[in-house]
């Protein structure tokens, strides 16, 4: 279901950058791409400092993703965006820009996906309809994944670059959700078995119907 929102959410910001032009939605496509990416790899090391909640690992995701938007998105205004209004042929105004914008709805609603599946709504009707399944190969995660290898193996600190660094983050997000979601309380067994059993209500006690009785008269 994921999948076919993230489709519509493509069409939304390809009509978007389409108004936009190829020039501020490359730069958009770039922030986006670069915010997700520190998302993924450093919430496994803020939301160990985030208090044990169902919604930390989720939290640490957003806070992360936004204010690194937010700061690659006003540098760009500020000194490129902002300030020169490029404009290029016909064809990258309309098509590639287009192809840009839906990259870019894709890949937020991917990782939107990915934030739900770390919550406790995953588990519910509305909300299984926005998470991924991380043991399948989905297209919003290899997508995800893709965006975020490519910048893994030019930035990666590890001197590595596989194309798996950014499942291998994903997977130990999902690892914490679970480690730091609260256990639910259960009944002691030893307790239900010193419990004793109520007995049966006594012939005497027990309360007579007078409609009944009236009706077997």
């Amino acid at each position: 279901m994921v999948f076919w929102i993230a489709i519509l959410a493509g069409g939304f910001f390809t009509w978007l950058a389409i108004r936009m032009g190829f020039y501020a939605t490359w730069a958009l496509l770039f922030n986006v791409v670069v915010s997700i990416y520190v998302a993924v790899f450093l919430t496994p090391l803020v939301a160990r400092f985030a208090p044990a909640s169902s919604y930390g690992v989720a939290f640490s995701m957003i806070v992360l993703a936004v204010a690194c938007f937010a700061i690659l998105h006003g540098l760009s205004y500020v000194f490129l965006t902002g300030q020169f209004n490029v404009r290029f042929p016909r064809f990258f105004e309309i098509l590639l820009a287009g192809a840009l914008g839906f990259a870019v709805g894709f890949l937020i609603l991917s990782f939107v996906g990915l934030v739900v599946t770390t919550t406790p709504l995953a588990r519910n009707r509305l909300g299984s309809s926005f998470a991924l399944d991380p043991e399948a190969r989905s297209p919003n995660l290899s997508g995800l994944a893709w965006c975020c290898d490519r910048i893994h193996g030019v930035v990666g600190f590890d001197g590595q670059g596989q194309d798996s660094a950014t499942q291998k983050a994903v997977a130990s997000i999902l690892e914490m959700s679970e480690r730091m979601a609260p256990i639910p309380e259960t009944a002691d067994p030893n307790e239900l078995a010193d419990t004793p059993a109520k007995p049966p209500p006594s012939r005497r006690n027990r309360v007579r119907d007078p409609v009944g009785d009236m009706e077997s008269l």
